[in-house]
């Protein structure tokens, strides 16, 4: 992690603390197979939130997307994942979930581009695209990223670490965008009940560009 890890960081912890609580709590996703890692990203992101709001973890006040739309927009009638508020600190955080295999073991056609496709400005934007929306935003806060990695169990991918999907992620910003980010934190988990989503690592990093924080 960096010297001055972020709120995000420290959220980031503390979901790798409670995941293997909600992967026991949250059920099936249709015929999807049981835990966390077959459901969607802002039903995994509220679902974490929520297992660290109730062992009282929380790095501060956390709205999302889901659960408070108007706690997350800005000016411009964007919106971002996450907003971590803490006293002095608030943080943007626009989410991604790191899920290249379905939950039948085939590869996911989309997976890889919703993350790194420098072309895929819309529906969905990718997370390269995401990078440049944060950036672009009217905001005096500071700007994060998290991201939930699911490792493949074989084949291609199987060999490539939380450690090394997130350092992928910071080469790519820099030669897509013209932004740069710093990895933050990276915390990896292992052991989960689906067959394909078992491991991965949850990632975070931070804007390097951040705003100034008053006018």
């Amino acid at each position: 992690m960096t010297e001055e890890q972020t709120l995000t960081g420290k959220l980031v912890e503390s979901f790798a603390d409670v995941i293997h609580d909600v992967d026991r709590t949250i059920g099936e996703n249709k015929d999807y197979g049981a835990g966390i890692g077959p459901h969607d990203e802002n039903d995994q992101v509220d679902a974490l939130i929520e297992e660290v709001r109730r062992q009282d973890n929380l790095p501060g006040d956390v709205s999302t997307a889901k659960s408070d739309p108007s706690g997350v927009t800005y000016p411009g009638t964007q919106s971002a994942d996450l907003v971590i508020e803490a006293p002095e600190l608030t943080e943007y955080c626009e989410a991604k979930l790191f899920r290249f295999i379905k939950a039948n073991g085939n590869p996911s056609p989309r997976g890889y581009s919703k993350v790194f496709s420098p072309y895929q400005s819309h529906s969905p934007r990718s997370f390269i695209h995401d990078v440049d929306k944060l950036a672009a935003a009217d905001i005096r806060a500071a700007k994060t990223l998290l991201g939930i990695y699911y490792r493949p169990i074989k084949g291609a991918g199987s060999h490539i670490t939380g450690q090394a999907i997130a350092k992928k992620f910071v080469s790519d910003v820099e030669q897509w965008t013209e932004h740069e980010i710093s990895l933050d934190t990276v915390v990896p988990f292992s052991g989960l009940q689906h067959d394909v989503h078992q491991r991965g690592a949850i990632l975070a990093w931070k804007l390097d560009d951040q705003p100034e924080r008053f006018f």
